[in-house]
């Protein structure tokens, strides 16, 4: 089976060295975008997948801080409306095709037994240049840790290191700070 890269800069970052989590901080980004009504997948995208992935170390270190997917959601399309984007035209995916008869999870339950967990690609919203950017930080981060595999924290901690981001903004609307700190804190060296 042919390998899914995500590359840019002469970098690649293969899903495979994704944690589950993550894989699912980032299928949740889409939902999030296509729910959001967006074109595209940003840093609040990410952040609000980031959010949704309670299992990973970045969902359970937001949880601890009091963020709140829909607070955060709230402030994302109060953020992209006053950069003149219409943040209010979309459907959840899964709440679209589950009203036609499909369940979303069991086709993918249902492709992850037959093809292994993520391997299973629908088409993707383009991500933006600084989700990119933020996806290449974390695999630095976790390289410049030796560790095998790009988790959540990774990906946080990549989304934190993105200066004015959309995703910076909800955050400091939300009053969460030390974020970087603590999930050094977490981390296994």
């Amino acid at each position: 089976m042919k390998t899914v890269r995500l590359c840019w800069r002469d970098r690649s970052l293969t899903f495979e060295r994704l944690t589950d989590p993550a894989r699912h901080a980032i299928s949740s980004a889409q939902d999030e975008a296509i729910a959001l009504g967006h074109r595209w997948i940003g840093t609040e995208h990410l952040l609000l997948g980031l959010i949704n992935v309670r299992d990973g170390m970045a969902g359970a270190v937001l949880d601890e801080r009091g963020v709140k997917v829909a607070a955060a959601r709230e402030q994302t399309l109060r953020i992209v409306q006053g950069m003149g984007e219409d943040g209010t035209g979309g459907h959840d995916a899964a709440d679209a095709l589950a009203a036609i008869g499909i369940d979303v999870e069991e086709v993918r339950r249902r492709a992850d037994e037959s093809f292994g967990p993520g391997r299973v690609m629908v088409p993707r919203l383009p991500f933006t240049p600084r989700v990119k950017e933020v996806l290449e930080r974390g695999l630095r981060e976790s390289v410049s840790r030796k560790h095998s595999c790009v988790g959540t924290e990774h990906l946080l901690l990549g989304l934190l290191a993105e200066g004015e981001s959309t995703a910076n903004r909800v955050l400091a609307n939300l009053s969460v700070t030390h974020l970087r700190q603590t999930l050094l804190e977490r981390m296994v060296p």
